[in-house]
C-alpha cells in the first residue's frame, strides 16, 4: 500500500500548494454504514456520521465538532450500470466552519434533509469505469434561515484492482437552485481520491482525501478544505443453509 501512501500525501500537497494563498481550513470526516439487503435489487442503509475541524489559528484537523449526522438511504439497483436512491430522512447537526476565535462557542444549527439520487456507470475498457451521479436535495434548518433546495452531480472515474480494491478519481459540483441569493448559487466544489478495500465480503471501508472550494451561505469569500474521508460499511449477509447431520440413536 506504499503507492497509495505516495499518492495520497502527493495529492494534499499539490492541493495546498495550489491554494497557499487562500483561507486553509482542515477536517476528517468518519462515516460507519450498516447495509441490509432487502430481496435482489433492493438495500436499506443507516448511516452514522461524524466530522471534525481544526479549532481557530492551529491545522489539528481534529480539534472541534463540525458535524453530527444520521440519515437512511433505500436504494434500487436496477441493473449493473444504474441505481436509483432515496433518503426519506436525514438529521445533521453542524457546527459553526471556524475561522475566528468566537466561531468555537457558536451553538451548532439542525438540518432535516431529503434527498432523492440516481448513479450511472459505464465501462470503458475492462476494469476501467465512468461514473455520474446526481442528487437533489431539500434542506431544512432550524435558524432563521431559509430553507434550500440543493443540486449535486458528482462525475469521475473508476478502476477496479480486483474485486476487493477500487480507486475513484471524481470531482463533485454542488449549486442552490432556491434559499439563497444568486450570488450564492455556487454552494462548493469537491474535487476528491478514494481507496475502497474489501476486507470481507460484508465489510469494507474507504479512505480518501478531498478538496473543497466552498461559498458560506454567509459569507462573500471562498473557503478552501482539506478533508481526509475514513468510512467503514457493514453489510448484513444471509446465511446460507447447510446439511445437518444427524446422529442415529
Amino acid at each position: 500500500m506504499d503507492w497509495f501512501k505516495k499518492l495520497l500525501t502527493a495529492a494534499i500537497w499539490i492541493s495546498i500548494a495550489q491554494t497557499s494563498q487562500a483561507q486553509q481550513h482542515y477536517n476528517v470526516w468518519f462515516r460507519g454504514t450498516l447495509s441490509v439487503p432487502v430481496g435482489k435489487k433492493f438495500k436499506i442503509d443507516s448511516e452514522f456520521q461524524h466530522r471534525r475541524q481544526n479549532g481557530f489559528d492551529n491545522a489539528n484537523l481534529f480539534d472541534k465538532n463540525l458535524m453530527f449526522t444520521f440519515r437512511n438511504w433505500v436504494h434500487y439497483q436496477h441493473n449493473d450500470d444504474v441505481k436509483f436512491s432515496l433518503s426519506p430522512f436525514a438529521y445533521f447537526s453542524n457546527y459553526k466552519i471556524i475561522q475566528k476565535q468566537a466561531d468555537e462557542n457558536a451553538t451548532p444549527n439542525s438540518e432535516i434533509r431529503f434527498s432523492a439520487a440516481v448513479e450511472l456507470q459505464h465501462s470503458i475498457v475492462k476494469k476501467f469505469y465512468v461514473v455520474d451521479r446526481t442528487a437533489i436535495e431539500y434542506r431544512m434548518f432550524d435558524n432563521n434561515q431559509s430553507d434550500i433546495t440543493r443540486l449535486r452531480n458528482r462525475f469521475g472515474f473508476r478502476y477496479d484492482f480486483t474485486d476487493k480494491i477500487k480507486l475513484s478519481l471524481f470531482d463533485e459540483l454542488l449549486f442552490n437552485l432556491s434559499g439563497t441569493t444568486q450570488h450564492h448559487f455556487f454552494d462548493h466544489d469537491r474535487l476528491g481520491l478514494n481507496l475502497e478495500y474489501k476486507v470481507l465480503p460484508y465489510l469494507k471501508f474507504d479512505i480518501g482525501y478531498i478538496h473543497i472550494t466552498r461559498l458560506p451561505v454567509t459569507s462573500t469569500t471562498k473557503l478552501h478544505e482539506n478533508n481526509i474521508v475514513l468510512n467503514l460499511t457493514y453489510q448484513l449477509h444471509k446465511r446460507t443453509k447447510t446439511n445437518k447431520v444427524h446422529a442415529i440413536g
